[in-house]
């Protein structure tokens, strides 16, 4: 006996999807997804033309074409939590025929994030690029979505960033050994196709994604006790198969977790604006932002076209 099929419990007003405010034809396959809702338009610039323009809560989101590509870019706001209601509507526009509420046949889409992040290490330079390979979640966001292991190498990130996180942890925390991160993993061809494009000044490795800007990345405000003193610092140590942590940032992590279990491509770029460990901040980093920009769009380009 086969198992009934579920219907969507998407939510849908006037045929609009609830969060992003977008019908299925106003949604591209090759997405750009960013935090700063500015951002947006900076991105859409570069666009040849834009025929759908929508702002809904924290959601901006603009679709048009890039030299004969449709494409959309949609600004999230910040964190995991923004990022799954904006992955999981954009599943459910495109697999999702929202007047039956059942699945429907469709292509898979690329997504590739452009964002801004800090970094750990000492001696990567700020306005650096970084590429991210595999992504070490430090939300909770991606473990209400079940999935394997991407493989070996995450398996053993997640062992070692447990330990390195638990030893870190005063024995007199509350939460000590309760923090467990995840691994995701980016799609090989969008990392080689960001590599190809941007060719110089970036850097490939693991991308840590908090589930917050202040005490899930370790900064310490008078009058508040964080669980992991100093965490950035214990994350620079990790270090697998020449992978190490190379950038932090609140995104990441569940965009590769749920885009790998929808068989969709996934990557990330974003420049790093400060070293912490160096006490370096890179005051002008819309240069750097332009730089993931038009690399970005030339590796969705690349990626486009050879699926034609």
């Amino acid at each position: 006996m086969t198992e009934p099929i579920k219907a969507s419990e998407l939510i849908v007003v006037d045929g609009k999807i609830y969060h992003l405010g977008l019908r299925p034809d106003q949604l591209a396959r090759n997405i750009f997804v960013v935090g700063d809702p500015a951002r947006a338009d900076k991105v859409a610039a570069h666009f040849d033309s834009v025929e759908h323009r929508a702002n809904n809560r924290e959601y901006v989101t603009r679709t048009g074409t890039y030299q004969g590509m449709p494409v959309t870019v949609i600004a999230t706001g910040i964190g995991t939590d923004n990022s799954e209601i904006a992955a999981v509507e954009a599943f459910g526009l495109n697999e999702i025929n929202l007047e039956t509420r059942t699945r429907k046949e469709a292509l898979p889409l690329t997504a590739i994030r452009i964002g801004t992040s800090g970094g750990p290490q000492p001696n990567i330079p700020v306005g650096t690029l970084a590429i991210s390979e595999y992504a070490l979640g430090l939300d909770n966001t991606g473990l209400f979505y079940d999935a394997p292991v991407p493989d070996e190498i995450s398996r053993t990130i997640e062992i070692e960033a447990y330990k390195i996180i638990t030893n870190a942890t005063p024995h007199n925390r509350r939460f000590r050994g309760k923090i467990h991160p995840y691994v995701s993993k980016s799609s090989p061809e969008v990392v080689s196709a960001l590599a190809r494009h941007i060719k110089d000044g970036y850097v490939l490795g693991i991308t840590a994604s908090a589930s917050g800007f202040y005490g899930p990345q370790g900064r310490e405000i008078p009058g508040l006790r964080i669980t992991i003193p100093g965490l950035q610092e214990h994350l620079a140590k990790l270090k697998v198969d020449e992978l190490r942590v190379v950038n932090i940032e609140m995104e990441s992590s569940l965009l590769f977790h749920l885009l790998t279990q929808m068989s969709y491509r996934s990557g990330t770029v974003c420049p790093i604006i400060a070293n912490r460990p160096a006490g370096t901040f890179l005051n002008d980093y819309d240069p750097a932002v332009e730089r993931a920009i038009t690399g970005g769009l030339s590796a969705m380009l690349d990626l486009y076209k050879r699926d034609q």
